[in-house]
């Protein structure tokens, strides 16, 4: 393996364990509405500040998430150039399996 494609393997891990949590997914949500600090974001949680803390850092790690400084406080954002590319890798890799199950159109139901 050469050392540019570990480097890319490590990215994609990164990538896919942000997602791999449901309190991060909730966040990813939150984020998608628009940029917030991790104050504003614990109060859409029932959990304490530092737990959103590192949801937040590994969302960060993944390339998830960017983050932004505005005086003291340190806003989040999704980073849609690299979190779109990553996705449109896949999908373009996967797509025929999304047309077939009309995910295109819809949102995944709850329930398998």
């Amino acid at each position: 393996m050469t050392k540019e494609h570990g480097a890319m393997e490590g990215r994609l891990r990164a990538f896919f364990e942000g997602l791999a949590d449901f309190h991060r997914m909730k966040i990813i949500d939150l984020l998608l509405e628009r940029e917030m600090n991790v104050t504003a974001i614990c109060a859409h949680f029932a959990m304490r500040q530092p737990s959103v803390s590192h949801h937040l850092a590994v969302l960060k790690k993944g390339g998830i998430v960017k983050t932004r400084r505005q005086g003291k406080e340190i806003l989040y954002s999704i980073n849609r150039k690299y979190t779109s590319s990553v996705m449109t890798y896949y999908f373009a890799r996967f797509g025929f399996m999304v047309k077939e199950m009309g995910a295109a159109e819809q949102p995944p139901s709850e329930t398998p």
